[in-house]
């Protein structure tokens, strides 16, 4: 059985029933990871209370952060600092400029952009750049905010990431229990604006969990660096 991952879920960390009847709704959508995107400044114990709301109803929930800076230098900071404390790091893309080094560099796992906005967008230049993912987020993007261009902005940048065989990873962006959306209907929405099937269902299964998958390796403590790994002998720790 296929193994479903919305990578984009933004609870309302201090509504508690909230919370669980989003965890819920994810749970009988046939989810069985997600990524929660929380405040920045949420404390360890809180973190810890927010990710067991959701593992009760058996999701593995992973933490997420959005970065959305506003210079190069701005990302660079950001991305120092807390790199190493999310297991997903994904950066809204917000100028040119930022755009290309989130692209460029490797600590970035997914970028994504404002399908409402209609200036700044996903292009040839920036799939050549990219090293991650690109996301879409379908339910935040095109059901919580209708626009009429939006679906035709997503459509391109769909194209795009086709054409360059890039990374594609389809999210809900939900912050509510009524913006979940499962699996298939994120699959059937993205065929409909163009993407393969194939590439769509990688979208929701493959893609999101190599990513968690592949962060979860790095925080471990035999990882060294990308392709080597410290083998420690049984019986001994670091």
């Amino acid at each position: 059985m296929a193994r479903y991952v919305d990578l984009h879920v933004i609870p309302h960390v201090d509504n508690k029933e909230s919370c669980g009847r989003l965890a819920q709704l994810l749970t009988e959508a046939y989810y069985s990871g997600i990524a929660l995107t929380g405040p920045t400044g949420l404390l360890a114990d809180r973190v810890k209370s927010l990710k067991a709301i959701f593992e009760a109803h058996t999701l593995e929930a992973s933490l997420r952060i959005d970065l959305s800076p506003t210079s190069r230098e701005e990302l660079l900071r950001a991305l120092r600092r807390f790199r190493n404390q999310y297991d997903v790091v994904a950066v809204k893309c917000s100028s040119q400029r930022v755009s290309a080094v989130a692209c460029r560099d490797r600590r970035v796992d997914v970028v994504f952009f404002n399908a409402s906005s209609q200036g700044l967008r996903f292009t040839h230049t920036f799939a050549r750049l990219l090293h991650g993912a690109i996301e879409f987020n379908l339910v935040s993007d095109l059901i919580e905010q209708p626009d009429s261009g939006a679906f035709l902005r997503i459509r391109k940048a769909m194209s795009i990431a086709q054409e360059h065989n890039v990374r594609v990873v389809l999210s809900s962006g939900a912050r509510h229990s009524q913006m979940v959306r499962s699996p298939l209907q994120l699959v059937a929405l993205a065929t409909s604006l163009g993407l393969s099937r194939e590439i769509a269902t990688r979208g929701v299964t493959s893609e999101p969990s190599s990513i968690l998958a592949t962060n979860l390796a790095k925080r471990s403590p035999e990882f060294v660096e990308e392709g080597v790994k410290m083998v420690i002998p049984p019986g001994r720790s670091r």
